[in-house]
């Protein structure tokens, strides 16, 4: 009896972190309230909060499990470069670029997107820098980091700008701008709608070339 009373509870937290997330990319942070949510989900508000004590409670429980599934994806390809998989690690971090903006998991950044643009300045939440280091664990910031040393040892990456310079800019260069892409897809207005998920292969490409050592380094 326990063991389905449990099965039931987690089920229908999947039910609440589904739907919600569809909301939140939908509508927006801010005008989605956890009354929509309850409606959306067939349940009372009451239901709703026992299990998520407020919208930020639910949206970084949506967080925790959309990060958790992309740093499985980008993990597997952290282990394959080191392994050499890949012909220089220069090349192994192309690979990895473009996972971090892959279209397969676009409503993942549609998601971090919004909850990023409204949980930003004043609202972000007391704890919030805290809560997100044991979500996103020093393992994966110091294998991207040693990924780079390897590669500016091996002269596949320039080595005149510092190994966490390089990674901090180009990993987050390339998810600030893949999203930005993502939520203003109907309204960019430097170039026509259809090319835009042109653009992010484009900055990969120029981040690519830019981490090469050259003649004159």
């Amino acid at each position: 009896m326990t063991s389905r009373m449990v099965h039931q509870t987690e089920a229908t937290r999947d039910k609440i972190i589904h739907i919600a997330e569809a909301l939140f990319i939908e509508n927006g942070f801010a005008d989605t309230q956890m009354k929509d949510i309850a409606a959306a989900t067939g349940m009372s508000r009451n239901t709703l909060y026992r299990y998520y004590q407020d919208k930020y409670d639910l949206g970084f429980a949506i967080l925790v499990v959309v990060i958790t599934r992309k740093l499985k994806v980008y993990q597997s390809i952290i282990e394959k470069i080191e392994a050499r998989h890949y012909a220089t690690i220069h090349e192994g971090i192309g690979v990895l670029m473009h996972a971090y903006s892959d279209p397969q998991y676009e409503d993942d950044d549609r998601f971090i997107a919004e909850f990023d643009g409204y949980y930003a300045g004043s609202r972000i939440p007391s704890g919030f820098r805290e809560k997100l280091k044991q979500l996103m664990p020093d393992s994966i910031t110091n294998s991207l980091n040693n990924l780079v040393l390897l590669g500016q040892e091996e002269g596949s990456i320039r080595s005149d700008i510092p190994a966490d310079y390089l990674m901090v800019t180009i990993f987050n260069a390339i998810t600030t701008f893949f999203r930005r892409m993502l939520l203003r897809r109907d309204a960019l207005m430097e170039i026509e709608q259809e090319a835009i998920p042109k653009l992010t292969p484009v900055l990969i490409q120029l981040l690519m070339d830019g981490m090469k050592p050259s003649p004159q380094r």
